[in-house]
């Protein structure tokens, strides 16, 4: 059988101390794309709704609006759940 070497605690310790840095930036260019995408998806959706009135077109059906409604709520709840994530985050980063 093969007997896994103990790691050492210090060289665990250097070794992450050398990677969260960039955990971080990976983390702020998510955040940071999907900022974008919420706001590119604000402005289709504020486009449609304008050219819907404009052309007195009649509203999707509504199991359609639902079904993105409920993707939505679920997008917002994962943000939100993420956000707690980073909060709870930042104790940490003053102890390291």
């Amino acid at each position: 059988m093969h007997e896994e070497v103990p790691v050492d605690p210090r060289d665990q310790l250097a070794c992450l101390r050398g990677e969260l840095p960039a955990r971080v930036e990976l983390a702020e260019g998510s955040y940071r794309g999907a900022v974008a995408a919420a706001d590119a998806l604000l402005a289709d959706f504020e486009e449609a709704c304008r050219l819907r009135s404009e052309l007195r077109e009649e509203p999707l059906p509504a199991d359609q609006r639902i079904a993105w409604t409920e993707k939505l709520v679920k997008a917002r709840d994962a943000a939100q759940t993420s956000v707690s994530a980073l909060n709870q985050v930042e104790s940490p980063i003053l102890q390291v």
